[in-house]
């Protein structure tokens, strides 16, 4: 092969190798806020004891009240792995949208998910009343398995996640290694009306778990602008 040919080659692909690093480099990133989980979980309900004392009634409750799902809606939830069923314990995607801490979405994979995903499906696809009012602004994360302390020790947890939208890279999200609530405050996203969003989350650092690789995920939910 005629030597500068070969040195063009070399060149070009320095070239294509120089330019996908400038690419990443460029992502912006931007670190979750520490939250507490007594400003995002109430109870269900509250009575007075004879004493006239307010006790709590029911279970905690996620967002409680009115909020941007009164008007915000996710379409679908899918991840490229999942862990299998284990007795009654699902641990799907839908399970980082359900309002439960309890419940959580973890990996599938052998290792600590690295490159795993979920992504968030936002359909206007068909809806004609549609004006393109909502967007998001803020994420609202539980990192791990918020079911039990032991739960969430014992499981990884996301150290870094990658943001896309529709495909296209957009933040890295450094967690925190932390049992309560956090937020990340993101630029106002828009949903534009006849079209669909996906908005997607790569693990690409983790948190090791005390006894397992799996990396989980409890609570990953929006809030934003549009709703009232």
């Amino acid at each position: 092969m005629n030597k500068a040919f070969i040195i063009i080659l070399v060149s070009a692909f320095l070239t294509l190798v120089n330019f996908h690093t400038l690419k990443a480099q460029n992502i912006k990133t931007i670190e979750a806020i520490q939250e507490k989980d007594t400003d995002f979980f109430d109870y269900e309900d509250y009575e007075q004891d004879k004493n006239g004392t307010l006790r709590p009634v029911g279970d905690l409750v996620f967002l409680k009240g009115c909020n941007w799902y009164c008007g915000g809606t996710v379409s679908t939830i899918m991840a490229t792995s999942e862990l299998a069923t284990q007795s009654d314990n699902t641990y799907t995607a839908e399970n980082t949208h359900d309002f439960d801490h309890n419940t959580a979405w973890i990996e599938g994979k052998e290792d600590y998910g690295i490159g795993e995903s979920i992504t968030y499906s936002i359909d206007f696809s068909k809806d004609q009343f549609y004006e393109g009012q909502l967007g998001i602004n803020k994420l609202i994360i539980a990192n791990g398995y918020k079911k039990s302390k032991k739960a969430w020790q014992a499981n990884s947890r996301i150290k870094k996640l990658r943001m896309y939208v529709n495909n296209k890279s957009y933040y890295d999200i450094l967690l925190k290694d932390s049992f309560e609530i956090q937020t990340v405050a993101i630029d106002k996203l828009m949903f534009p009306k006849n079209t669909v969003t996906e908005i997607t989350f790569e693990i690409r650092e983790v948190y090791e778990g005390a006894i397992y690789k799996d990396t989980a995920l409890s609570l990953l939910m929006f809030d934003g602008v549009g709703v009232h």
